[in-house]
């Protein structure tokens, strides 16, 4: 029988036309798919019909297609069969709820160790008197993880600490997906890396008002507190500011960074192990009050608050403390020059680090010189003028008078350390 006639039919099982006595079920397309697969997709299958096993290459058989789409015959046993990847008739009736009452064989699995059990939770079809919550795949992931994850607990389930091979239990899986019960206490679960049930719940914002347990740390100090923070779900009138990770990050640091802190926190000058303040922190990411004005605030290169703000462009219009300077002489003002980040009204051009290199220096390297500037003869220690680094970098004006004055005699002395190094070679 050819291809094209099995098509035939198999347009004719699509619309429940078969004859009465239609007996070739066997027939199939050139991917193998049978007469009776397409009646069994269509529900169109004879009740007398009884050659559930005939299957694809792929090992799928009618019964797979039948488990989705019509009632079963009363004495079907055959829920081991499967295909290729293990996926039994079973896991197949189980995802559409179409299990008898009586069915037993919730251990079956596919080549992953995904139990009938598995897919049954996953879509709410487990009974009620199912007791095998402990049943893993080749992850350790349990029949209980994936009702958790779906939501499909029963209220009295009581195996929280049902873990899979990283220690995720089923608590863990729970708070992240927001199903924890009412009354849930087992807050202090762990999973390998020291994470708890707190630490995930707090993410989504699923711990109780009353919680205390904020020092519960991972292995890295990473505290209940930290993740709060970081994902800005604090108490109000929270205090623990000073908790630390093993990184030296502190709660304070990490809501920085968000900008979560209230309003009147008044812990600014907390460092971490890198000597960056809480207040530095805020600043890099632009987190500053309004009303901020402890700008002196020193790390421990005496690189100041201000100097990270001035880098982010987060100065504000009335700062005025542009002398504030690292443990280099390098001011704010220095720093604000080199990002582009000096206001249009600035004037302390002369201000110069411990090698007296300027304000001007600084602004002439980066373009941002006013176009009425005239102290281009200021040097630094080393002789180095503001006007002959503006010409190395090309932000001088172009006058003819400026390039005769500053930019020949650059030429000159480049040309002349030209001829030294050839001498010397």
């Amino acid at each position: 029988m050819t291809h094209h006639m099995a098509q035939h039919y198999l347009d004719m099982a699509t619309f429940g036309l078969l004859p009465v006595h239609f007996d070739r079920w066997d027939m199939a397309n050139e991917q193998g798919w049978t007469i009776a697969h397409q009646a069994a997709e269509s529900d169109y299958l004879p009740e007398h019909f009884n050659q559930w096993g005939l299957a694809t290459a792929s090992g799928w058989t009618v019964a797979h297609i039948a488990a989705r789409y019509r009632a079963w015959p009363s004495d079907f046993k055959a829920w081991d069969w499967a295909d290729k990847d293990g996926w039994t008739v079973a896991h197949e009736a189980a995802t559409s709820g179409r299990l008898p009452k009586d069915f037993d064989r919730w251990d079956l699995a596919d080549k992953n160790g995904y139990t009938v059990a598995h897919v049954a939770a996953q879509h709410g079809n487990l009974p009620k008197d199912f007791n095998l919550w402990h049943l893993a795949d080749q992850n350790g992931w349990t029949v209980a993880h994936v009702a958790a994850q779906h939501g499909n607990l029963p209220k009295d389930f009581n195996r929280w600490h049902l873990a899979d091979q990283n220690g995720w239990s089923v608590a863990h899986e729970a708070a992240q997906h927001g199903t924890l019960p009412e009354g849930f206490h087992h807050w202090y679960l762990t999973d390998h890396e020291g994470r708890s049930v707190a630490h995930v719940a707090v993410q989504n914002q699923f711990l109780p008002e009353n919680f205390t347990y904020w020092h519960w740390a991972d292995h890295d100090g990473w505290t209940v507190a930290h993740m709060a923070a970081q994902h800005r779900h604090l108490p109000v009138g929270f205090d623990r500011w000073d908790l630390m990770d093993h990184h030296g990050w502190t709660v304070a640091h990490v809501a920085a960074i968000w900008g979560r802190l209230p309003k009147d926190f008044d812990h600014c000058g907390l460092t971490n192990r890198n000597g960056d303040t809480v207040a530095h922190v805020a600043a890099r990411y632009r987190h500053l009050p309004q009303d901020f004005n402890q700008w002196s605030l020193a790390d421990d290169r005496g690189w100041t608050v201000a100097h990270e703000a001035a880098e982010y462009g987060y100065l504000p219009v009335t700062f005025e403390a542009w002398d504030l300077a690292d443990q280099y002489g390098r001011t704010v003002a220095h720093v604000a020059a080199q990002y582009g980040h000096l206001p249009a009204h600035f004037n302390r051009w002369d201000l110069a680090d411990h090698d007296g290199w300027t304000v001007a220096h600084e602004a002439a390297r980066s373009g941002e010189l006013p176009e009425d500037f005239e102290h281009w003869d200021w040097a630094d220690h080393s002789g180095q003028t503001v006007a002959q680094v503006a010409a190395r970098f090309g932000h001088y004006p172009k006058e003819q008078d400026f390039e005769q004055e500053y930019v020949y005699v650059l030429d000159e002395q480049a040309e002349e350390e030209t001829l030294k190094s050839v001498r010397l070679s």
